[in-house]
């Protein structure tokens, strides 16, 4: 967590912000940004993103790159089974982009003749956008931007990189550092095998990495476990203020949240991400925001927006604090969510 500067020195500063369809009460990105870009409001990013040097790919998650990063996590990637399955459509869809520029799916499904095909998920949909999916996801189209949402796919930008496997896997790890460190080995090879199952021949390199990961990064062990963190960064030079006097509602993706197993380490408590759960399932609610006050992650909220109005619900690890900046500080966060949602008043639910 940093002091809130300009967008693309925070996206610079975070290295990757994973990307989340949902919506309750903003997308994942959005809820990311907010804390860290001044000024920013909801659907910032995608109104700036075909400006930025950035790419939407997927690296161990979907999420934004920069785009010298994402040539290079691109390269040499195999084609996918169903892209070899697809061979002549590929170069159909290739030649349709070239002559035709950015283009929304449904103008390419209709080119295509509008066929149905399976997904990745067992269900049925249009053939073009299922192959712009698989095309993307190869290195063969990019995403050019965003129209409510629906993905608009064009050409590549730049050629591909020519990255050595050995290379790609020894950024990639720099960039988890970047984004996700301090974290343990055990977090750290969860991370890889989400990137291993992307590039899955990456995974003899992943695992040599691994072996050899006390050379790359920095490392201590406090209590008997092991940290790693980038070899750039010196902790000594960090303005650290453990006892910021602010509360801060954060994304269920964020990366101070994203590696439950370090949340459980540090605030002795799990946070569970329930929105895939069935309701009655549920303990802390469909999209809990964890609740940052100082540096304790205290608890939850759940937002919702009701007749223009932001909702918000409250729920604490141990006791509620009782101290007025601790009100103070909610208040504050809570009008700068309220503010960044595009609404004028909140109330507890």
């Amino acid at each position: 967590m940093f002091a809130p500067t300009t967008l693309p020195s925070a996206l610079d500063r975070l290295g990757f912000v994973q990307i989340d369809p949902i919506t309750a009460p903003a997308c994942a990105q959005d809820l990311i940004l907010r804390h860290r870009v001044s000024d920013y409001a909801k659907g910032d990013m995608d109104k700036a993103y075909p400006d930025l040097p950035m790419e939407e790919v997927f690296f161990i998650n979907h999420g934004y790159l920069p785009r010298d990063f994402a040539a290079t996590l691109l390269a040499g990637k195999p084609l996918s089974d169903s892209l070899k399955e697809h061979k002549t459509l590929v170069k159909k869809i290739q030649a349709f982009f070239k002559k035709n520029g950015a283009t929304h799916p449904k103008l390419l499904n209709q080119h295509l003749g509008s066929k149905s095909m399976q997904n990745y998920w067992g269900g049925t949909g249009q053939e073009g956008t299922h192959l712009a999916q698989r095309m993307h996801s190869n290195g063969l189209l990019r995403i050019s931007h965003r129209e409510k949402g629906i993905r608009i796919y064009d050409l590549p930008m730049h050629a591909a990189s020519h990255a050595t496997q050995q290379a790609i896997v020894a950024q990639a790890i720099d960039k988890l550092a970047q984004t996700y460190a301090p974290f343990t080995l055990k977090s750290l090879t969860y991370m890889a095998r989400l990137l291993g199952q992307s590039r899955p021949d990456l995974k003899p390199h992943i695992k040599h990495a691994l072996t050899h990961i006390d050379d790359a990064l920095n490392h201590t062990s406090i209590d008997g476990q092991t940290w790693y963190w980038p070899r750039g960064e010196d902790l000594n030079a960090f303005d650290f203020e453990p006892h910021a006097e602010q509360v801060r509602l954060l994304a269920p993706f964020d990366p101070l949240v994203w590696d439950r197993d370090r949340f459980a380490l540090l605030w002795n408590w799990r946070y569970k991400f329930e929105a895939y759960k069935p309701a009655a399932a549920r303990k802390l609610g469909y999209y809990a925001l964890p609740i940052l006050w100082r540096d304790d992650m205290i608890g939850w909220a759940n937002v919702a927006i009701q007749n223009d109005v932001v909702q918000v619900e409250l729920g604490y690890v141990g006791a509620k604090p009782r101290e007025k900046i601790y009100r103070l500080a909610l208040e504050n966060d809570l009008s700068h969510l309220t503010s960044f949602l595009g609404f004028e008043s909140w109330q507890f639910m």
